[in-house]
């Protein structure tokens, strides 16, 4: 018997554990990154729409900022994705020539969320910069 040559049972068993755990933790590793790499995805079409909408409440005249829809100005199709989402602006005056205005976009149910917060000044200019 001594001269048998193969594996015991034993070494079978634990060979087959190690491949179970490295095929597991493989896997694992798989479907974290496809987890990550959407919540990516979500966040940078969140913030585009974001800056796509920071250009027109810059545009708008600082007097005009309190009565401007409270909802997104700009086309949001590109959050199509997000389904069902929802995209607000919220204006707060903080002072008599200070405005700040905070664009926000909520998916999944709000439980994901992206901010975009501006400070609005009248200096008496343009709205050109």
């Amino acid at each position: 018997m001594r001269d048998a040559r193969g594996f015991s049972l034993i070494e079978v068993l634990a060979a087959l554990l190690i491949l179970t755990l490295v095929i597991t933790m493989s896997l694992a590793a798989f479907v974290e990154r496809k987890k990550r790499q959407r919540q990516a995805s979500e966040i940078v079409l969140a913030y585009q729409a974001l800056a796509n909408e920071a250009e027109y409440r810059r545009r708008i005249d600082f007097a005009a900022l309190d009565g401007a829809s409270p909802s997104f100005i700009s086309d949001t199709a590109l959050l199509a994705p997000l389904q069902p989402y929802g995209a607000t602006v919220s204006v707060v005056r903080t002072s008599s020539h200070v405005k700040n205005v905070t664009m926000t976009v909520s998916w999944m149910n709000g439980t994901r969320e992206a901010k975009l917060a501006l400070v609005r000044v009248d200096t008496g200019g343009t709205n050109l910069w």
